[in-house]
């Protein structure tokens, strides 16, 4: 700061301004005595001014970088200072009237202050990443969320629409990967509750550590590292709405009776808190486990069992409902190639065959996943069965897995005498184990016999 202008006249002048800012101030004459401080420099150090006026910078604020300004006469910036206890960053200018130095000033901020800004960004960040994400997975629309024309499909979006009308609690049932938390946004989105939040929390990503302070939140104080005034959990932030407890057989015995409280009274405690927050909250819970075992097992609670268990849908796997894999190949094929860029036409007939015999023990994940695979592979627009995993292509396992009970097909779908062999070398192998018993029966060869089990990939389900 250079110019004709003495320390007291810039104070004199620039007092109203200073005192309206909220960074910190403070200017020390050539001797380091501190001749100024603002409103805001009280605020951030906890020290009066009444303290610092008059006094050497040197004695007040040991760890000052104004002395250094004083001694080189070039200014600072960015340089972090502890004052009071407090961390603070400063920019520092000398004052020089006519060349000669005359002071120093100090534009100070609290770090803390500064961290805490960010922070907070950070989590806006985060929640609108969060939420775009969910919108973009949930677009408010029916068409591409819940698809399948199945006897079995029917019946669960039977049941899902009924529960959508009542806010009683629900029971999702099914293997990994069967669209478990697809349903129950259907169920949240058809509900009086469909304006209100969604939440989903897996109970099983979650270390158990952490999870009680996720569901309901903690006070200030309540663990090292807690935020200042606390933080609510996801039953709070869900109040009106419905959480989704997606693999709640993963969670501890300790837990299941805090979420039975929630389902009993209508209110939870936060972690470290001492008072009871009510909370209007629609609980959908989901497993890939079969509960009532866990209940034998004294692994789940047989009252949350009960209490969770007032509308039950049982989800089928996708080899139970083979007529809708056709449906799900083709949504995943528009889907997945939208979002990859990459236009893919059509999965030829041998590749939705394949499709079709394969028994998924991922279901629909799997199945989606495996689309995307081919989509990444393909050179010419087609879904072929060279485009799907290798595993796809061999017999029986899983490409043969036809059901042991036999092939139902109409005349236009007549399987291949390969397909036909395979499905008649796998019986003969469950039935007859022994190599020697499978090629007396068939009236072939050992040599053949083993030649035709290696290519249909069921060696290693025949004894020698």
């Amino acid at each position: 700061m250079t110019g004709g202008m003495s320390i007291g006249k810039l104070i004199k002048m620039s007092t109203d301004i200073f005192e309206c800012l909220y960074d910190g101030i403070a200017i020390v004459d050539k001797d380091g005595t501190i001749v100024y401080v603002n409103d805001a420099n009280e605020r951030i150090t906890d020290v009066k001014r009444s303290a610092l006026l008059g006094k050497n910078v040197r004695d007040t604020v040991p760890h000052s970088h104004l002395p250094e300004v004083l001694a080189s006469g070039n200014k600072l910036i960015g340089v972090k200072t502890e004052i009071n206890g407090k961390q603070v960053i400063s920019n520092i200018v000398p004052i020089l009237t006519d060349g000669k130095l005359e002071g120093a000033i100090s534009v100070f901020r609290d770090i803390s202050e500064v961290l805490a800004l960010n922070k907070k960004l950070e989590e806006a960040n985060s929640t609108i990443e969060h939420l775009y994400k969910e919108l973009n997975y949930y677009s408010g629309s029916d068409e591409g969320i819940v698809i399948g024309k199945s006897k079995a499909m029917e019946n669960v979006m039977r049941l899902a629409r009924k529960a959508s009308a009542v806010t009683s609690t629900v029971l999702l049932q099914g293997e990994s990967g069967t669209g478990k938390e697809v349903v129950a946004r259907f169920i949240h989105k058809h509900s009086a509750r469909a304006d209100k939040p969604f939440i989903a929390v897996n109970c099983a990503a979650i270390p158990d550590s952490l999870l009680e302070s996720e569901l309901f939140g903690y006070e200030e104080g309540a663990f090292t590292g807690a935020r200042k005034g606390g933080r609510p959990g996801v039953f709070e932030l869900a109040h009106g709405g419905t959480i989704f407890l997606d693999e709640i057989g993963d969670m501890s015995i300790q837990l299941q009776a805090k979420i039975l409280r929630v389902l009993h009274e209508r209110e939870i405690m936060r972690v470290g808190g001492a008072g009871c927050r009510l909370v209007d909250v629609r609980v959908i819970a989901a497993t890939n486990k079969n509960l009532l075992e866990m209940v034998g097992s004294n692994l789940f609670r047989e009252d949350l069992y009960y209490r969770l268990e007032v509308i039950k849908i049982e989800l089928p796997t996708l080899r139970e409902r083979r007529e809708d894999i056709c449906l799900f190949a083709d949504h995943a094929m528009h889907k997945i190639g939208e979002r990859i860029g990459k236009v893919v036409k059509q999965i030829s007939s041998r590749g939705l065959k394949a499709l079709l015999r394969y028994d998924y023990p991922g279901n629909i994940r799997e199945l989606e996943n495996m689309i995307e695979m081919a989509i990444v592979t393909d050179d010419d627009g087609v879904i072929d069965i060279d485009d799907l995993p290798e595993g796809i292509s061999m017999a029986s396992r899983p490409v043969f897995g036809v059901p042991a009970s036999g092939v139902n097909f109409s005349f236009d779908e007549i399987p291949t005498l390969e397909q036909m062999e395979a499905l008649l070398l796998k019986q003969a192998a469950e039935k007859l184990r022994s190599k020697a018993a499978i090629s007396r029966k068939l009236g072939i060869s050992r040599s053949t016999l083993y030649r035709k089990l290696q290519q249909y990939g069921l060696l290693q389900d025949t004894e020698d």
